[in-house]
């Protein structure tokens, strides 16, 4: 008990109240002491149980109670499992029966009395519906760390005791299971399935080879094999396009985990996307030949350009223009100019060929017939080609204004002309031919415009202009839409100033001369790239994973300077069902090769895209798909993992056994009953028999008195 005011003054209460009620009725006369007695016994008892309630005395009960203990076992249900040559799907569906059998007949056994819940676990956690005899054993990943995580969570349940989980100890999926199991606050007790050797396998691990290249050029792969368990025949191991084989090489795989290199040289024959196998032989008793094939693509590039230079009225600029273009030998240069007497060469060759960039070098000219820029818009719709403007003093005021649109241009301010001449300074870095180097422009002499024009659509950008009151662009670079197949994305460049050569001839011998020609020749590569199309070439390097497996992406620019990109490049996947995910790529330190993964967590088709945070671009058509398939990521390490397990049940204080001896389980079980320790508190100042019986001997004293007369 416990009174809300001292016990000593509890007790002078009592001794000072009885003394009270005693002498008060001795006062009385004409009644007997047997009657003084029982009227004081009344009274004192009321004054009593009033204390006894206004001090708020409560009783506390406590005990224990046994709590019946609780066993809970998990079976692996994962393909591995059953997949083991020592231990066949059948015996150990049987194996797992005999398991239960044994625990639940040691349960029900004096004085071992507990309880068991049995669960199947692979990908998830699930429990046990039927016999273990059921079990599909075809779950296509392992989550060892989810029962792991599961044993945790109930520890705190008084009730368990202990933990069985019977599997070969391999996870495919989710956290590290050692790490997890020191988590968990009850025994674990682990039983092995199959043989820590590991069984028999040939895989290829990887292809190493560029995603972009020149037609005719050679090309190297680097192909990694690995090999696991006992093997001790020769492996061949061939490279193959279309069916036709390219090469082939003989291997002698010792397993055991090891891994070899094969090394293919072929020659890019074909322009396009071209696709190739690197296949290995199978081998006796080898568990998964799947991954004994590896498909990759490569795409080929032209080994030269086809460039048009169309002259209105030559110059100093065209000069300049020739000398780096023919500088750069895998363009192939047909120099078109403009006379009085009419084209030179003829200029219906230039309209029969197709281009993968053209250059109006001071072009069009009071002369130039009006239907040229009509047909020039359509002529580069039709072969996506790259279009270049190099401002000239022959430029036709008049005729411009037709070409402006086509280059996705405006006039500016409503002047196409002015004068004067102004330093040139850099303005932004989100155009490619910016990126290709740092340029220093503030070197560079003050130059003249001759075109007065503005981007016009919202992909051209001014990259550099002419300082003045009002800023005039000099350089003007996108990609845009074509002028009239509006899905078609070519290339376009306009350089609005004359004296281009400026740039060159006058600091001949110079830092400023060599970084003017490296810019031109760069940009060159940036316009023809791909006759206008992407020029980032980027590859999964598979197209179909298995579900859980490490999903990658690698590729390259063929002509993009990436070393400056803020942005950074990203990996965007997306599936019908899922949200999409964005994954950063990063460029290998000692290549031009930037790569990206992420896990395929799901089955399903999937598309992605390669984004660069810095360029507008469309993304109507997605750049590829992969496929992610149900299944045999189980099979990709198949053999038991003691050593994991052993170290579960050791952090745990359980034990491991082998399966050979899994019915000597029940040896090893310690079953300890837990004890549920209980306190109860009851309120006595609130229990109404207290206030019952204070109302009775209320009641019998008045009754009492008025029966006897007393006041």
């Amino acid at each position: 008990m416990s009174p809300v005011v001292p016990s000593w003054l509890l007790l002078i209460l009592v001794i000072v109240a009885f003394l009270f009620v005693r002498l008060s009725y001795r006062q009385q006369t004409g009644n007997s002491d047997r009657i003084h007695r029982l009227l004081t016994f009344f009274r004192l008892s009321v004054f009593l149980l009033i204390v006894f309630l206004a001090a708020n005395i409560q009783w506390v009960r406590t005990g224990s109670l046994n709590k019946k203990p609780l066993i809970k076992i998990f079976f692996d249900n994962s393909v591995s499992a059953g997949y083991h040559q020592s231990v066949s799907k059948q015996s150990l569906l049987n194996g797992y029966e005999e398991i239960l059998n044994v625990v639940d007949e040691l349960a029900y056994n004096e004085p071992t009395d507990f309880s068991i819940e049995a669960f199947t676990f692979g990908e998830t956690v699930s429990p046990l519906s039927g016999s273990p005899l059921g079990m599909g054993i075809n779950e296509s990943s392992t989550d060892l760390s989810a029962v792991l995580t599961s044993s945790s969570e109930l520890a705190g349940d008084e009730e368990l005791n202990g933990v069985i989980i019977v599997s070969d100890g391999q996870t495919t999926v989710g956290a590290d299971p050692v790490s997890s199991a020191g988590d968990v606050k009850v025994p674990i007790y682990t039983i092995g399935i199959g043989e820590p050797l590991r069984m028999v396998d040939i895989r290829i691990n990887s292809v190493e080879v560029p995603t972009v290249s020149i037609r005719g050029e050679m090309v190297s792969a680097k192909v990694t094999i690995e090999s696991f368990g006992k093997i001790d025949q020769r492996v061949h191991v061939s490279l193959e396009k279309g069916g036709a084989l390219l090469g082939t090489q003989i291997i002698a795989p010792s397993g055991e985990g090891s891994s070899q290199i094969v090394r293919f040289q072929f020659e890019a024959d074909q322009i396009g996307n071209e696709e190739y196998v690197v296949q290995a032989s199978s081998v006796k008793d080898e568990i998964n030949i799947d991954n004994n094939r590896y498909p990759f693509s490569l795409s080929v590039l032209k080994d030269r350009f086809r460039v048009a230079l169309i002259t209105g009225a030559p110059s100093f600029n065209t000069r300049f223009l020739k000398l780096v273009l023919e500088s750069e030998p895998k363009l192939s240069v047909e120099h078109f100019v403009q006379q009085l007497s009419g084209w030179v060469p003829t200029i219906a060759n230039f309209w029969r060929q197709s281009y993968d960039l053209i250059i109006l070098d001071n072009f069009p000219t009071s002369t130039t017939p009006n239907r040229w820029s009509e047909d020039l818009a359509r002529k580069l719709d039709q072969g996506k080609t790259a279009v270049a403007l190099i401002a000239g003093e022959a430029l036709s005021e008049d005729k411009l204004l037709a070409y402006l649109s086509i280059l996705g241009l405006q006039p500016l301010g409503g002047k196409t002309r002015t004068g004067g001449q102004f330093p040139v300074e850099a303005i932004s870095e989100s155009s490619d031919p910016m990126k290709f180097f740092e340029l220093d422009w503030s070197q560079f002499p003050p130059l003249s415009p001759k075109i007065l024009v503005e981007p016009g659509e919202e992909r051209m950008v001014t990259t550099a202009q002419l300082s003045a009151l009002s800023p005039i662009p000099l350089i003007i670079a996108g990609k845009m839409p074509g002028f009239y197949q509006k899905i078609q994305t070519v290339r376009r460049y306009v350089f609005t100033s004359a004296d281009l050569w400026h740039l060159y001839f006058r600091g001949k011998g110079t830092e400023v001369n060599a970084a003017v020609k490296e810019y031109w020749v760069n940009l060159w590569r940036w316009l023809v790239a791909m006759s206008g199309e992407e020029d980032r070439y980027f590859r999964m390097t598979k197209s179909t994973f298995q579900r859980g497996e490490e999903a990658s992406i690698e590729g390259a620019f063929s002509s993009m300077n990436t070393k400056q990109l803020q942005g950074g490049i990203w990996w965007r996947i997306s599936r019908t069902d899922m949200e999409e995910t964005l994954v950063p790529l990063t460029k290998e330190n000692e290549s031009d090769m930037w790569k990206g993964s992420f896990i395929a967590a799901e089955p399903g088709r999937y598309k992605y895209w390669t984004l660069i945070a810095d360029e507008q671009f469309s993304e109507e058509e997605p750049h590829g798909v992969f496929f992610v398939e149900q299944a045999l990521l189980e099979l990709k390490n198949v053999y038991l993992d003691k050593e994991s397990l052993e170290s579960i049940s050791e952090l745990t204080g359980g034990n491991y056994l082998p399966w050979s001896e899994r019915l000597n389980l029940v040896d090893h079980l310690t079953i300890k009953p837990r004890k549920e320790v209980f306190s109860q508190t009851v309120d006595l100042s609130h229990w109404s028999p207290f206030l019952i019986l204070l109302l009775v001997f209320l009641a019998a004293e008045w009754a009492l008195r008025r029966a006897k007369g007393l006041q």
